[in-house]
């Protein structure tokens, strides 16, 4: 019998390699891994870390339909501990270009308990939560 323990990665399509890591990795902070892999045809994505567990970027010329799904990414820091410093947080976030929905933060439950967070949308329209714990 095996058990299922842990999750590695999760591969997601994207429009854009570049938009998607300033995103990701500019705007959100996740450290790139496997870019040079990338770059030399070896690898068909740049990873991006969250802790442990890595967010593939996989480019592709395909239309990307999104629908209901989301990435849910923990934001840990000792910055983000009030719902004003949150709010200023999103701000940052709106001025650099990033849709924030409409509403945010709210408290919600995760993996973790009840939390706040906030749905933001990543360049090819994905929701991302940004889950501050």
């Amino acid at each position: 019998m095996i058990e299922v323990s842990d999750v590695d990665h999760v591969a997601i399509r994207v429009g854009d390699i570049e938009r998607a890591l300033a995103f990701y990795h500019d705007l959100l902070g996740l450290p790139i891994r496997d870019r040079e892999a990338f770059e030399n045809d070896e690898l068909p994505f740049v990873a991006c870390v969250a802790g442990g567990r890595h967010l593939h970027l996989v480019p592709t010329d395909e239309p990307i339909d999104v629908g209901g799904e989301h990435v849910c990414l923990l934001v840990r820091s000792g910055e983000t501990d009030s719902r004003g410093a949150i709010e200023a947080y999103l701000e940052d976030l709106r001025e650099a270009g990033v849709e924030v929905e409409a509403g945010e933060p709210r408290e919600r439950l995760g993996a973790y308990g009840r939390d706040w967070a906030a749905y933001v949308r990543d360049p090819d329209g994905r929701r991302v939560e940004l889950k501050f714990h």
